[in-house]
């Protein structure tokens, strides 16, 4: 077969091979960005019905904060400013409503009882127009935290988005208006900030369109530099790129074509793809260029390299494929699909290396041959070194990565799982500044969303479930992260305080009582602001608990402790579920460590019964644990000691480098099985100092091109990508340095390499 592709085929498979590529860029181009960033949603069906029935009954649970902070807010300049944004931000495409102290209304006594009556005092003006502001705000604690802070120096506009199922462009067009209003009005005085989010969904589909156009062409730069420096030869540059090109449009085409938008996970594809794709073609280049001067035709040089590395590299793209692939037992579909369409690009890679390559190096006349000590001395000089102190020190060398892996075994007890989409952006970024800015002087940028019902389905109109509710606000206040809590209670304590005329923060105590707040909040004629909190029928109940910025860590105890304060206060006859947003952040975070878990054991399992499978043999498949565990362990240990959290980007790194760093061990064993006649210490000698070159090029290779990652927008991605290179250095001197001295450590035994 490889000698009709190189003969009579070559042309007709190099046309093929154009249209194909031509047909499938044209689909590569037009993969769009998701918007809604719900692939990174792992809710079970039940746990989505709840949240679309939650919806349903209270609205939006994704509204956007923007916060106004002038020193005269209350004074007829800020009222003027907060004014104008109120009216201007309700009358852009897509805005449900804003609430804000512009628009606000006081509950006060009137003739007959309760009246509502607007917050902001009309006409704006007059020198003692803000002192009248304050105290109307002084006599609606309720508002503190929610729309204003505590020290009357940031107001907040609460925007709310329309319900649109299926459309994703409004709220981004919500989000444009609003940033450019802000820049409009934001001037002099006044510092206004945005967040919500909505606003961290559309900063990530903007900066992952950033990153497309920054990292792909840094790849591109980085790869060929590194080729250019390795081989000296265009070709060496130009063949694999080629195949790292064919290989990222046939499979960006592939995963366009099947409907799907790059996501935060996916959108390493093309970075991820540039860097695997290019091993087996560097591989094939480089024994093409070992062989010069063989007493062979040029044909007979190309099939025998072929014939000779078909095996190892279909394994050592197979193991890579294979720890692709356990990422898809996530429950995230982001991460499923950047699992199955890594491993689809590995193999495409491969089809392509040993098609592409073989019928490149077809058209070009073998070099002279070449002195490796003369053309990278350096290189050659660190390969006889490393094989001297493995032949010489293997015991010292097992004593020293026994201690490394122990250590390593410590820093991963300190490792913790979290997930803050806020702090995954950089220092600089806007929104993280505009997050932390109204995290700091207003209630908290979360909100964790609770639903109330009786069991029994009966109305929450009741004395004793106002108790209990007031009860459970103290007990959510109490917690530190708790910055406050909207519910029902907040209306009927200005109901209660408008009917009595007490200026405290009394609620209705008798049944009587609560029943006629009820009955007038009922006939008030603001819908919108009671749906918020309560639902017509007064049987299930909102409590809005907003909380300052903490990550997944944090949420999930904080969450459980609520919950075990819930059951003590209303008891079996109550049901109180947990929904939104926040909610699903953090249990989408812990899910994802969980399975990831789950997804190494499975890529480990079979990636080890694959190199098992190539040799046929049980021990080899034994030793080759060694080499492939330890650096992963090391990287590990590593993480716990910088702190490093385990995350969307860096949960992946041990199901992805099993697979990588495996391809090594496969090469060097391939050939040392080759020389074991020779002798174990000099087939140990012969195979670090000519297959190291390869191992080490297509190392380096590796490593520098996933540290282009380092380039990205979101600190997991960064994470990812320096820690992944790191990984393959440790697996590079596992394969040079404690595999060797495995193998000689086992011949001193009577083991020997006998399999």
């Amino acid at each position: 077969m490889i000698r009709t592709l190189l003969g009579r085929a070559r042309l007709p498979y190099l046309a093929a091979l154009a249209i194909a590529t031509i047909g499938l860029g044209v689909l590569a181009t037009k993969v769009p960005i998701e918007q809604s960033n719900e692939s990174m949603d792992s809710a079970s069906p039940e746990e989505r019905a709840l949240d679309d029935r939650v919806r349903a009954i209270f609205g939006s649970d994704a509204d956007l904060v923007m916060s106004v902070s002038h020193p005269q807010l209350l004074g007829p300049e800020g009222i003027r400013l907060l004014d104008e944004l109120t009216t201007r931000a309700a009358a852009i495409d897509g805005v449900r409503r804003v609430y804000s102290l512009s628009n606000a209304v006081e509950l006060v006594p009137g003739p007959d009882g309760a009246i509502d009556r607007p917050l902001v005092p009309r006409p704006i003006g007059g020198t003692e127009y803000a002192s009248r502001m304050r105290q109307a705000v002084t006599r609606n604690p309720e508002l503190e935290g929610f729309l204003v802070s505590a020290d009357l120096g940031t107001a907040a506009l609460l925007i709310e988005p329309e319900l649109r199922p299926g459309d994703d462009a409004y709220r981004p067009r919500i989000l444009a208006g609003l940033r450019a209003l802000m820049e409009e009005l934001g001037r002099g005085e006044a510092e206004l900030h945005l967040t919500g989010l909505d606003a961290q969904k559309f900063e990530v589909t903007r900066l992952l369109a950033r990153d497309q156009a920054v990292l792909i062409p840094a790849s591109v730069v980085v790869l060929g530099l590194l080729l250019a420096f390795f081989f000296r030869r265009p070709s060496g540059v130009a063949i694999p790129l080629a195949v790292t090109g064919v290989t990222l449009v046939w499979t960006l085409g592939i995963y366009g074509a099947s409907g799907y938008a790059l996501n935060t996970m996916t959108s390493l594809l093309p970075p991820v793809l540039m860097v695997l794709s290019v091993s087996t073609s560097v591989h094939l280049y480089e024994t093409w260029l070992t062989r010069s001067g063989r007493d062979e035709t040029r044909l007979e040089t190309i099939e025998s390299l072929v014939r000779d590395l078909r095996r190892p590299c279909f394994f050592t793209s197979l193991t890579t494929a294979l720890g692709m692939l356990s990422l898809t037992v996530s429950d995230t579909p982001a991460v499923r699909l950047f699992g199955l369409f890594t491993a689809l690009g590995v193999m495409i890679s491969l089809a392509v290396s040993f098609t592409l390559v073989p019928v490149a190096l077809s058209f070009l006349t073998p070099p002279a041959p070449r002195p490796n000590d003369r053309e990278h001395p350096l290189l050659t000089r660190f390969l006889q070194r490393v094989a001297a102190l493995s032949m010489a020190r293997p015991g010292t060398i097992l004593a020293v990565a026994f201690v490394a892996t122990v250590a390593g075994g410590v820093g991963i007890s300190r490792l913790r799982s979290d997930t803050d989409l806020v702090a995954f952006l950089k220092a600089d970024s806007q929104l993280r500044r505009d997050s932390t800015y109204i995290d700091r002087h207003l209630s908290g940028i979360n909100t964790l969303e609770l639903v109330l019902s009786r069991r029994d389905g009966a109305s929450l109109a009741s004395a004793d479930t106002v108790a209990r509710l007031e009860r459970f606000r103290l007990a959510l206040l109490d917690h530190e992260e708790v910055g406050a809590v909207q519910s029902v209670l907040s209306l009927l304590r200005a109901i209660h305080r408008a009917e009595t005329a007490n200026a405290g923060p009394a609620l209705p105590r008798e049944q009587d009582d609560v029943l006629y707040a009820f009955d007038l909040l009922e006939a008030s004629g603001d819908e919108d602001l009671i749906r918020r909190v309560i639902d017509p029928g007064f049987r299930h109940a909102r409590i809005r608990t907003q909380i300052h910025s903490i990550g997944s860590s944090a949420a999930a105890p904080l969450e459980a402790r609520i919950l075990t304060e819930a059951r003590e206060i209303f008891g079996d006859d109550y049901t109180l579920e947990v929904t939104g947003a926040f909610h699903r952040m953090a249990q989408d975070s812990n899910r994802l460590v969980e399975k990831q878990v789950e997804s190494f054991s499975l890529a480990f399992v079979l990636v080890i019964l694959a190199v098992g499978a190539m040799f046929r043999s049980v021990g080899v498949m034994a030793i080759s644990i060694i080499p492939n565990v330890i650096p992963i362990i090391w990287t590990g240990g590593l993480m716990g000691a910088l702190d490093i959290e385990l995350s969307t980007g860096t949960t992946m790194i041990a199901s992805v480098v099993i697979g990588l760093a495996v391809d090594d061990t496969i090469h060097y064993l391939t050939r040392f099985r080759r020389e074991r006649w020779r002798g174990v210490t000099e087939a140990v000698r012969i195979t670090t100092t000519g297959t190291g070159r390869a191992l080490v090029i297509s190392s380096v290779v590796l490593v520098t091109a996933f540290w282009v990652g380092a380039l990205g927008s979101f600190l997991p991605t960064i994470y990812f990508s320096l820690l992944t290179g790191i990984t393959m250095i440790g697996a590079l001197l596992c394969d040079l340095l404690v595999l060797p001295a495995c193998l000689l450590r086992l011949a001193g035994s009577g083991r020997a390499g006998a399999d």
